[in-house]
């Protein structure tokens, strides 16, 4: 007697094919792709797609921010090989696809910090306008 149920064998097959079709979806693939190489109806792969976000258990902006970074990291490591290569386009496109990345992470809500402004700064900017002012007297002496 095996110690196997066949239904956790049909859950976990099921379970290895929503992960497939995910991870091909993360990579890159399209649905109909996706569909044609699992023998999967268009319909049921979106569906599998979506329990699969689903189960994820975060908020739909989260889930898709997650998915992003995950497809743009994927991108990222396609293009090391050409990096290290010195390809002028390929450091472009890494360029753009770190700088998307930092915004997904939100690195980019960055605060500014306050200038200083002393009683220097404010000498210095009461000086600039005392100037100004006597330029412009001399200019028009009759005003």
């Amino acid at each position: 007697m095996s110690d196997v149920n066949p239904s956790n064998r049909t859950k976990r097959s099921r379970t290895s094919l929503v992960r497939r079709v995910l991870a091909s979806r993360v990579a890159g693939a399209g649905v109909d792709d996706i569909s044609a190489a699992e023998r999967l109806t268009r319909k049921r792969t979106e569906n599998m797609l979506r329990e699969a976000l689903r189960d994820r258990r975060i908020a739909p902006a989260e889930e898709f921010a997650r998915l992003q970074i995950a497809r743009l990291e994927h991108m990222a490591v396609k293009l090391v090989d050409r990096l290290q290569q010195g390809d002028l386009e390929a450091i472009d496109r890494a360029l753009k696809i770190l700088d998307r990345l930092d915004r997904y992470h939100g690195f980019t809500r960055g605060k500014r910090l306050p200038e200083q402004y002393g009683e220097e700064e404010r000498a210095r900017l009461v000086k600039k306008i005392n100037d100004i002012v006597a330029r412009l007297r001399s200019e028009n002496p009759a005003e």
